[in-house]
Formats: structure tokens, sequence, C-alpha cells
């Protein structure tokens, strides 16, 4: 599997970015006839550059004018190894310093300084623009250990130089993980005759083959990869770091734009809310606010998004500061993915950052040191620090390569040997969840003992929509299950209550229950209405209501109908006659209405309830026995 490198070009307007990468590679990247015409570059364009370097390689040419920097912010995605070129003729300049911090912000650490243009100066001056140069790089990145190369892309002088400079910083380039999710964002899209939809990018992660079926974000839309080409050669798979064209099938090339991603299987989807560590480098003449609005550059794509900052005091030049990015158009992004902002007006760029969790909660301010867990950590703390974050909601297997922003090959080593999660069905919990979750329960068992003293146990429906809003269902059984294996619940059925819990009744209530049981079983299978219950034992109907509740709890009654209950003991008998009558033929209510001597206003709701039970089923001849039931 072949993984390769991006070299991207960065510097002022003017200072020869086009005509140095020709002179490299021989290939002309100003592809519109406006561009040829104007001497000026207006987007981005690519040219091979595996005769400069030793694995497979690809250069990325981004204009330098200030009118253009969005479309540089485009051109520089995905990129390995900044090519920065200063005019030696006049050293650097606004858009050199901006395209510095923008490859900082970026996460670029490798890179490499064309002093071109030396053919026009002399070596007086040459040595004072060499040193302006690295007093901006110390400046900018804090360092000047970028080497830099006296060159002419007109004459050719230094051109060898600078290729083995290139060399040098492209084989140290973090070399990506061919196994991880596939993510290629994309920054063109037109139509081919004969080939249909054709997007081109750079791929981010992952690998991608012909035949496969990948996601188009955002648009929910899906396509088919007929073909891909890298340089105009065929390819059956392309792997990261490696400019592509993919002929596409099932989309339009009118519905994919600059900003869209080409997605392959896993649990994207796109994010309005992330969760960001802001820098604002040094120099930078603007902090970033707490409210305001800024254009939010994130792989191809730029939105309109609101900061919230987490001590709402902004950041200001030099400074870090955890955030959350409220975008006004969802985004597809994965955590540890790099960032740059810009004004809204006037457009400069002043920060960036890294994203450290996707649609962050509203407390999400208490989960700033998890945040920086994900980013700092080893890999085994990022994957906790991500499940925590997810809380008793759970975080799915699928997710967390998105969450930790680690691929999935690594992912799920590191959650075979954790012993700080734990699965529970197809999610994962942290130790934490798992005892807040189960103390939960037990709250939630003293609290309905204390509110209904009468009632022998909580319906185990009525623990999980009690704890819904911040456990899973998955998480919540998980947890009954460990308390019911401890001792400290009692599971019964429906119901649930705490080990040792017993209806607290007073004397009196002890008596209505005793005439309770009385009246039901004088009544056999014609019982009374709740209303007749409640005057035959002298009691209201909400004192009714629990002593019926706990004759059912302790299996004494069965509720046949919310208003028809039936002593144990009768609903057992009916159930055998029925089942004796209905086990050979097809029995119409008449003959179970003479069995059972009962009249319809009886007999209806019984077989209903016989029914539902599975004791028989219902046939255009009657009713007939389930075998088993």
């Amino acid at each position: 599997m072949s993984r390769g490198v991006i070299v991207g070009t960065g510097g002022h307007v003017d200072h020869g970015k086009t005509s140095l990468v020709r002179a490299l590679t021989g290939v002309e990247t100003d592809r519109w006839t406006e561009e040829r015409e104007r001497g000026l570059t207006i987007d981005i364009g690519f040219a091979p550059l595996e005769s400069v370097v030793d694995d497979e390689a690809g250069i990325v040419d981004v204009p330098g004018h200030e009118d253009f920097v969005k479309n540089m912010l485009a051109g520089s995605t995905g990129v390995d190894v900044l090519l920065l070129v200063v005019a030696a003729d006049e050293g650097p300049m606004p858009q050199t310093r901006e395209h510095v911090t923008i490859a900082r912000l970026l996460g670029i650490r490798a890179g490499v300084v064309a002093l071109n243009k030396i053919d026009r100066v002399d070596d007086e001056w040459l040595e004072l623009v060499r040193e302006a140069t690295g007093e901006e790089l110390t400046r900018l990145l804090g360092h000047a250990n970028w080497p830099i190369v006296d060159v002419s892309a007109t004459t050719g002088q230094g051109l060898s130089d600078l290729r083995d400079a290139i060399r040098v910083a492209a084989s140290g380039a973090r070399l990506r993980d061919p196994t991880d999710l596939f993510r290629m964002p994309i920054d063109r899209s037109f139509s081919v005759r004969g080939a249909g939809t054709v997007v081109t990018g750079t791929t981010w992660s992952g690998t991608v083959r012909v035949g496969e079926t990948l996601g188009i974000q955002p648009g929910e839309m899906k396509a088919r990869v007929r073909s891909l080409q890298v340089h105009g050669a065929e390819r059956e798979e392309v792997g990261p770091g490696i400019r592509c064209a993919m002929a596409l099938v099932g989309v339009d090339a009118a519905r994919v734009d600059r900003g869209s991603v080409a997605l392959g299987p896993g649990n994207w989807k796109p994010s309005s809310r992330l969760g960001v560590r802001l820098e604002v480098p040094p120099g930078s003449v603007r902090e970033v606010d707490h409210g305001q609005r800024i254009r939010l550059f994130l792989g191809t794509s730029e939105v309109m998004a609101r900061v919230r900052t987490v001590k709402r005091d902004g950041v200001s030049a030099g400074g870090r500061g955890w955030a959350v990015l409220d975008c006004e158009q969802p985004v597809v992004a994965r955590v540890g993915d790099r960032f740059v902002l810009r004004f809204y007006s006037p457009v400069t760029t002043v920060g960036g950052g890294e994203v450290c969790a996707l649609d962050p909660p509203r407390g999400w301010r208490a989960q700033v040191e998890g945040w920086s867990a994900i980013l700092d950590g080893s890999p085994d703390d990022a994957v906790v620090a991500a499940v925590s974050a997810a809380g008793g909601r759970g975080l799915e297997t699928g997710d967390i390569p998105l969450f930790a922003g680690i691929a999935p090959t690594r992912v799920d080593e590191l959650l075979e040997r954790s012993l700080a999660v734990t699965r529970v069905g197809g999610s994962w919990y942290d130790r934490t969840s798992v005892d807040t979750a189960a103390a939960a329960v037990l709250d939630h068992l003293r609290a309905a003992h204390a509110r209904r003293r009468r009632s022998s146990a909580e319906s185990l429906e009525a623990v999980r929509a009690g704890l819904s809003v911040r456990f899973s269902t998955d998480l919540v059984e998980f947890v009954v299950e460990r308390l019911a294996s401890a001792g400290e619940v009692v599971v019964d059925g429906p119901g649930i209550r705490l080990a040792g819990h017993e209806p607290n009744l007073i004397e009196t209530e002890v008596q209505a229950l005793r005439d309770l049981q009385a009246v039901l079983v004088a009544a056999d299978l014609a019982p009374p209405s709740p209303p007749d219950l409640a005057a035959a034992i002298g009691v209201d109907r909400e004192l009714l209501n629990d002593l019926l509740k706990l004759l059912v709890e302790r299996g004494l009654a069965v509720r046949v109908t919310p208003e028809v209950f039936l002593m144990r003991s009768a609903e057992e008998r009916a159930r055998e006659t029925i089942r004796r009558l209905s086990s050979s033929r097809a029995v119409p209510p008449g003959d179970f209405r003479e069995a059972l001597g009962l009249s319809r206003k009886h007999l209806i709701p019984l077989l209903e309830y016989m029914d539902r039970v599975g004791v028989t089923r219902r046939t255009p001849e009657g009713r007939i026995s389930n075998e088993g039931g």
C-alpha cells in the first residue's frame, strides 16, 4: 500500500512559487487562462513530485495574493511539508508571515525555505534577507530550524540543493495510517464526458478502492468509485497523503462543492458544534473574543461560527484556551483535526487550533480536563477520556475512532486491554459512569419506596424511564443485573425493590388488604368494579389501587384489564378450563360462557386476556389453545 507526502507552497504574491514548481517538476500549475494572462495564481494547482522525493509525493501550489487566502487554505489541507518561497529582492512580506502562521496553526512541522530570485541581488543583500527570514521564522514558529536554500527558478541555480532539502524534510514527515478511516476533503468537482462526476482532493487518511461506495457529506449522499487517478495515472487503490481524482457514480457534480468530504465506512456525521483548543499566535493584532462571529476553515470547508470561550474572556495573542465553536453550517470533523480562524471583517487570520470534541453537551466546560487528555495524553488516555466524556449515554464502538482521533485497529487493541472502560451492548462506558448509574438506581428505589410506602416494588420500566435522561437503557439494565447479583436489589418479574424492602402498611391498611382478598376470593371470576370494591371494603380509590397493586406484586392476584382483577387461584382454574375446552377444536364464546358460568361482561375481558398471555389464539371459528400455552 502506497502512502504519500504532500508538499505545499507558501509565500507572498509574485515571489515565484509557481515558476519554482515549474522548474522543479516541469509542470505548469496555473490551470486557468486568466492566471496565465495575469501572471497571478488565483486557485490551487498540483504537480507530481516523485522526481524530488523518494516516496510517492505531490506538490500543491497555492495563491499568494491576500485576496485568495481562502483558496490557499483549501490547498493547504493535508500538507506535510511547507515549501516557503521568499523573493530575495523583497524579503519576507505580509503573506509570507500569514502563510507561515497558517502552517503553524495547521500543525505543519516540516519546512524548507526557498530564497528565490537570487540572480537579482548581490551577496550582501542576500545575506541581509537570509537573516531577516530566519528572524521571522523564529518569531512565528519559535525556531529557525527550516533550511534556507538559495535558488533561482529562472537560471536553475540551487535547484539541486533545494531538491535535497525537500527530500530530507519529506523523509521526516509523519506517515498517515492506510488502515485508518478513509477521508478526503474535496477541493474540486466537475463533470467529464464518459466519466461523469469527478472530484479531486488530498487523501487525509485511510485507503479507497475502485468499486467501493463512499459517503459524501454534508448532504447524506452516496456514490460508487468508478475509477481513481493519481496525477493522470489509473489506480485500483489509493492510500493516504496522495493527490487523487475520483470518478463517482450516483452523485451529481452540481451537488458536490469545495468543502464537501468523501468518506469511507465509519460513523461519520456532520457536527454543528466543535469543542476546540484555540491558539492565537504571538504577534497577532487581534484576540479571539467570547461570543465573536468568525470564519472557520477546516479541511476545504469554510463556514461561519460563533466562539464560546471557557472563561468568557477570550484568548489573546500568544495564548491558548478551550472553547466551543457553534457553526452556522455543519462540518465533517474528527478529534485531532487542525483548523484556522479568520476574522469576519476585515478578513485576516487570527488563530486556529485543534478539534477535541464533536457536538459537546451544554455542560462542556466541566469536560475540558478530559479534552486535554484526549489531545495530549497517550492513546490509552485519549480513548478513556473520550468514553468518559460520553458519560452515562455511552460511546458506540464505531464512534471512538472519531472521538479519540485514533485508527480503528488501534482502538480495538486499546479497548481489549483497558480496565478503565466496560462494554455494555454496542457501547463503552467508563467506571465512573457505571458506578454512578448503579448509585442512581439505588437512589431511585429509595425515593420510590419512600413515596409509595404501600408498594412492595417499583416497576423496572419506571426505573428505566426515570433515569433515561442521564443513562442509556442498556447501562441501566446492566447495573440492575449487577446489583441483583450482589444482593442489593431483588428483581421479580417486571418489578424491582431494594433488598429487605417490605411494604409499610399501618394496621387499618393491613385489615383492608385482608378484606379485599376476601371479596375477590368470593367473587371468583366475576369481581366487582373498582368503585364497588372500594365501597365494599370502606377505602378510597387511591388506597384501593395500592392494595390491588400489592396483591399483583406478591403474585396473589392477576390484572386482567386496568379495571378487572382476579385472584391468582381463580385465574389458574379459568386458564385450565379454557385450555382443556380448546385443546382439540376452535371453541365459540358461548361454550366458554356455559363452562365458566360467566356473563358476557366478565367473559370477553377474560378471553381477550387469555389471548394476550398466549393461552389461546382467536380464529374465525372461535378460540383454540396454543400448544404449550
